[in-house]
């Protein structure tokens, strides 16, 4: 029975990824000689192919690829004693486990809208609550079946998360931060280019042929992950959007309120169950008979351009939705509340908080024109980037997991 990967053991497992990633690149694709016919572990060792097989080398192709190599330089009476340290420290290495979806996936794995957003921390959530809800947390994999752009994968998410403390940070700086900040985000979002495109480099070149034969892992291994209680509860109120459902994101405020209805009168909840009615009808009723102007209800910052996907900024985006909508005509229409969708009142929220934001700082500025003293303005701005953060930085996270799930 395969042993799971002890919490004192990731420290090395991060050692391995860092030098298998170094060897990755310093081995390059070629045939490995073969001396005589060696067996290991009593099974024949074929020559390598020359057919390329294309894709990202795992942990274990790297191993033999740079075994293969050295195995040439072996004197043909030690050759079997190699072989068989090289059994070894495959199967040690195999003796490893890790539960796959503890670590991140690249999004195109997931779903079509985090392959759209490429928000390393939105697939990782997504793929996270999915796996809870199926179960697929538990399922672990041999450490050997990792690939190099599995490891990438991992570097990608570290640079996602330490983003957003770089980026306040940098927003904090007195005078220049304003400028500061979105430098610092390019330099990630570059970081991050670059990353997807040593992968995509990786997946389309060869894995370096080797003469060993393939491990021999046997059946999947179920490690239970206590995962918390309030994470098991959202995990079985959502899943994937993989296209048979509709997103929450994209629920209408009418299918909302008869989703509630629904839910109140299953029994769940003790509740007066005509009162209830008679309040879920109500609120049809008004959704109804009240229209808001069609241009609050903004397009997607994606849809917009890649400059407003950058920025994400709520009253940019908002000036370039009217934009849009002049252009088509429609800057005039209305809407039914009820046809209001679950993004558009998210996205009127956040456009709020960001409008208050952006008045503070003017508030800030013209008190420091006036003659405040900088001791005066200077905190003052550093709180409102606080208490600011979490739309600032969450918003557009809780945005992308609600646009690729869908409630059960």
């Amino acid at each position: 029975m395969r042993t799971p990967l002890p919490r004192r053991a990731a420290p090395g497992v991060g050692s391995l990824t860092a030098l298998t990633l170094a060897v990755g690149m310093m081995l390059a694709p070629g045939t490995a000689s073969a001396e005589g016919s060696p067996t290991l572990a009593t099974t024949p060792i074929s020559d390598a192919t020359a057919v390329c097989t294309s894709g990202a080398p795992t942990f274990d192709d790297i191993v033999t690829a740079a075994a293969s190599v050295l195995r040439g330089t072996v004197a043909p009476a030690q050759v079997l004693a190699y072989d068989q340290q090289v059994a070894d420290f495959r199967a040690g290495i195999a003796a490893l486990r890790v539960h796959r979806d503890g670590l991140p996936l690249r999004p195109e794995q997931v779903g079509v809208r985090p392959a759209e957003l490429d928000d390393p921390i939105v697939t990782y959530l997504v793929n996270g609550l999915d796996a809870v809800r199926t179960g697929r947390i538990d399922e672990t994999m041999s450490v050997s079946q990792l690939t190099v752009n599995d490891a990438i994968e991992v570097f990608i998410l570290a640079t996602g998360i330490v983003k957003i403390p770089a980026k306040l940070l940098a927003g904090m700086v007195p005078t220049v931060g304003m400028f500061l900040k979105p430098v610092v985000g390019a330099v990630f979002t570059g970081t991050k280019a670059l990353a997807r495109a040593v992968q995509n480099s990786i997946d389309a070149g060869c894995v370096a042929p080797n003469v060993y034969p393939p491990l021999e892992l046997g059946d999947a291994v179920i490690e239970p992950v206590q995962v918390p209680q309030p994470i098991e509860d959202l995990a079985a109120l959502v899943m994937n959007a993989d296209g048979t459902c509709t997103p929450v994101a994209e629920l209408s405020l009418a299918t909302v309120v008869e989703r509630a209805r629904t839910f109140l009168d299953s029994g769940a909840v003790a509740v007066d169950r005509v009162a209830m009615h008679q309040a879920a009808d109500a609120v049809q009723e008004f959704l109804a008979s009240n229209r808001v102007a069609k241009v609050m209800l903004m397009r997607r910052a994606d849809d917009l351009g890649p400059l407003v996907e950058a920025l994400d900024l709520g009253p940019l985006t908002l000036l370039a939705n009217l934009g849009a909508d002049l252009a088509e005509g429609t800057a005039l229409d209305t809407v039914p509340l009820a046809q209001v969708q679950v993004e558009n009142a998210f996205d009127l929220a956040t456009l709020t908080l960001d409008i208050t934001s952006l008045l503070f700082s003017a508030g800030t500025t013209v008190a420091g024109f006036a003659g405040v003293a900088e001791t005066v303005t200077t905190p003052l701005s550093i709180v409102q980037k606080l208490v600011l953060a979490p739309t600032d930085y969450g918003a557009p996270i809780v945005r992308g997991v609600i646009q690729s799930m869908c409630a059960v």
